[in-house]
C-alpha cells in the first residue's frame, strides 16, 4: 500500500509539474527574447561570411566553366593541329619519295655515262651532292670517276666518302 501511495504523490507531482510548467511556458512565449548585442554582431557575421562563401562559389562556378569552355577550345584546335602536322608529315614523305625517285634515276643515268663523261659534271657540283652521288655508284665506277675529277675536289670528295679528316 505504501507503494500505491507512493505513485499516487509521484504521478500527482508530475500532473502539477506538467500543467503548472505549460502555464509557465505560455507565459513564458509572451515575453520578450533578450539577444545580447554580441550575439547580434555574431549572427551579422556569420550572415556576411556565408554570403561571401556564396558569392566565392558563385565566382567559381563561373570560372569553372570559363575553364572548360578555353579546354574545349585548346582540345579542338589541338585537334587541327595534328590533323595539319599528319598532313604535312604526308606531303613531306611524298616529296621525299619523288625526290628519291628522281636521284635514281640520276644515278641510272650516270652510271651508264662514261668516267670521262661525268667528272666534269661532278666537278661542278658541291662536295656534299658529289659524295652522295658516288656513295650511290657501284665502287668500280667511282674508282674510275675519281681520277678524272680535280686533284683538290677529289681529295675533299673522299674525305666525305671516307667520313674522316
Amino acid at each position: 500500500m505504501k507503494k500505491r501511495v507512493q505513485r499516487g504523490i509521484v504521478a500527482g507531482g508530475v500532473v502539477f509539474f506538467l500543467f503548472g510548467g505549460g502555464f509557465f511556458l505560455l507565459n513564458a512565449a509572451d515575453l520578450p527574447v533578450a539577444i545580447s548585442p554580441e550575439e547580434i554582431e555574431k549572427s551579422i557575421s556569420v550572415q556576411q561570411r556565408e554570403e561571401t562563401v556564396a558569392a566565392r562559389e558563385k565566382e567559381l562556378d563561373r570560372r569553372e566553366k570559363e575553364l572548360a569552355a578555353v579546354q574545349q577550345e585548346l582540345d579542338g584546335r589541338l585537334e587541327k593541329i595534328t590533323a595539319l602536322q599528319k598532313d604535312v608529315e604526308a606531303k613531306l614523305a611524298a616529296i621525299k619519295q619523288e625526290q628519291d625517285t628522281s636521284f635514281k634515276n640520276l644515278i641510272k643515268v650516270y652510271s651508264t655515262m662514261s668516267a670521262s663523261k661525268i667528272a666534269p659534271l661532278l666537278n661542278q657540283m658541291t662536295d656534299d651532292n658529289v659524295a652522295q652521288v658516288l656513295r650511290a655508284m657501284k665502287p668500280e665506277q667511282v674508282g674510275q670517276i675519281m681520277p678524272k675529277l680535280d686533284s683538290e675536289k677529289a681529295v675533299r670528295v673522299s674525305k666525305l666518302l671516307g667520313r674522316f679528316e
